[in-house]
């Protein structure tokens, strides 16, 4: 299997784990788990890339459980929390730092990512020490002390988001707090982008891309320095998505190129697949279907295996979608199955920042729309079950999934559906500036006139918006 390592070291077929290379932990598998934050999962790749792969028996007893314990650890849906215990599993199997969300003991030193993303610091400089780490605690710890004497009034004075203003303004290095507080700030934008116009989200957006880039050369070691180059190649994703739905063409591949280039720095192969599908979106936009097959079909390349499952499920299912358009049913009905292959393991609020919003319904709303294109028997079927399970606060997901609908019913001639339908798709679509809706209601208007259609529906579509 390719990326496992077959020579292990001789503690490998003894009590003791290995000591694995620095790039046997640089493995996708392994930096999904790490930004799942789920230790159980981490314990599965690090086990499965072995190779042989290492049995259950084997690593419980490393870690001093049972192998029934481990299993549930691997396969629980609620990770442990427990800090003492990660520490120590963590020594035991020698994992790096880098791959950690919590703060490590003093006798497991923090060992850099290899990979060099930007300019390494001063290998002469001297590290801080534990000691020091203890001494920095003792002094906030009285500072906070006295502040409560004073009457409260710099109890906040070390909240994460004061240590991200004095990193941002004075340089102060960046610590774990402020990676978490920015990664929860990333994972908002994603969200809002799926309710907000797409020009009232680009501001926010934009400050936040400068408030990663300037922090970037305030972190010291790759533990910080690599999140931070990931989020600014997830939010240069968004930006592109808004480009996009903002008919900016340019602007849109701009910001995907430095996608692509924040992954290839960091190794992160699930965020080059996101941008990639991205850019098969803007070749949708231009109906160039060709390319935009080919660009899903590279970014599904991007994501095999287990890694990254709602990733590679949207993947799929918009590769299904073009495939449908490009007239090969079997390809696009495969790209289908797999997707939902893929859905079934897929843990959209927790794998990424992006897939927050790719929900069942979701699916569900690319399925609609392959097999309306392709005339499938299951069109109605399908289309009936996402209509009554729409969100009605995801808001952008709507706007798509209304405007396939309307597309069905037009499809299938039933027009007292579309005439219903229509007025919400378009309601939702210009509340929310959904390009890909847009562009789908206007292919549709366009086709109206040979369908036998009633003109006032092909009026409608194209007042409404142009409102």
């Amino acid at each position: 299997m390719a990326g496992h390592h077959p020579h292990l070291p001789a503690s490998a077929g003894t009590g003791t784990a290995p000591e694995h290379p620095g790039e046997f932990w640089e493995q996708p598998e392994l930096r999904a788990a790490s930004r799942e934050r789920h230790y159980g999962r981490l314990l599965r790749a690090y086990r499965v890339l072995q190779d042989p792969p290492l049995q259950q028996a084997q690593l419980a007893g490393w870690l001093g459980i049972t192998q029934s314990q481990l299993s549930r650890i691997e396969r629980a849906i609620t990770p442990v929390h427990d800090l003492a215990k990660l520490d120590r599993w963590s020594r035991l199997l020698h994992v790096p730092a880098h791959l950690l969300w919590f703060e490590l003991s003093s006798d497991h030193p923090a060992t850099p990512s290899p990979r060099a993303i930007l300019d390494e610091p001063n290998q002469d400089e001297p590290e801080q020490g534990e000691g020091d780490d203890v001494r920095r605690r003792e002094l906030l710890l009285k500072a906070r002390s006295a502040a409560a004497i004073a009457g409260g009034a710099l109890l906040l004075a070390d909240t994460p988001w004061q240590r991200l203003m004095h990193s941002v303004d004075q340089g102060r290095p960046v610590d774990a707090a402020t990676i978490q507080l920015l990664q929860d700030r990333t994972a908002e934008l994603h969200d809002t982008e799926h309710s907000v116009p797409p020009r009232e989200v680009l501001d926010s957006l934009m400050t936040h891309r400068a408030t990663l880039t300037t922090l970037v050369d305030n972190a010291q070691t790759d533990a910080t320095r690599i999140p931070l180059i990931v989020m600014i190649g997830e939010t240069e994703s968004l930006l592109a998505c808004l480009h996009v739905d903002l008919g900016r063409a340019n602007e849109a591949t701009n910001a995907l190129r430095a996608a692509l280039t924040a992954a290839k720095q960091t190794g992160d192969r699930a965020l080059a697949a996101r941008a990639l599908g991205i850019w098969g979106s803007l070749a949708d936009t231009r109906n160039d279907v060709g390319p935009a097959v080919r660009l899903f079909q590279q970014a599904e390349d991007h994501v095999p295996g287990n890694s990254a499952p709602a990733t590679r499920s949207w993947i799929a299912a918009r590769a299904a979608e073009e495939l449908s358009r490009s007239g090969d049913e079997t390809a696009a009905l495969r790209a289908l199955e797999r997707a939902f292959i893929a859905f079934d393991f897929a843990r959209p609020r927790t794998e990424r920042a992006w897939t927050g919003c790719f929900t069942a319904n979701r699916l569900a709303s690319l399925t609609v729309s392959t097999y309306s294109i392709l005339n499938h028997p299951g069109t109605t079927a399908a289309a009936d079950f996402l209509l009554t399970s729409l969100s009605p606060t995801n808001n952008k997901a709507r706007a798509i999934a209304l405007t396939e609908l309307s597309i069905v019913a037009v499809r299938t001639r039933d027009f007292d559906r579309a005439h219903a339908l229509i007025d919400s798709a378009i309601d939702a679509t210009v509340r929310t500036g959904t390009g890909i809706a847009k562009q789908r209601l206007f292919t549709l208007a366009s086709t109206l006139t040979t369908s036998g259609a009633p003109g006032t529906l092909r009026d409608r579509i194209l007042s409404g918006l142009r409102r």
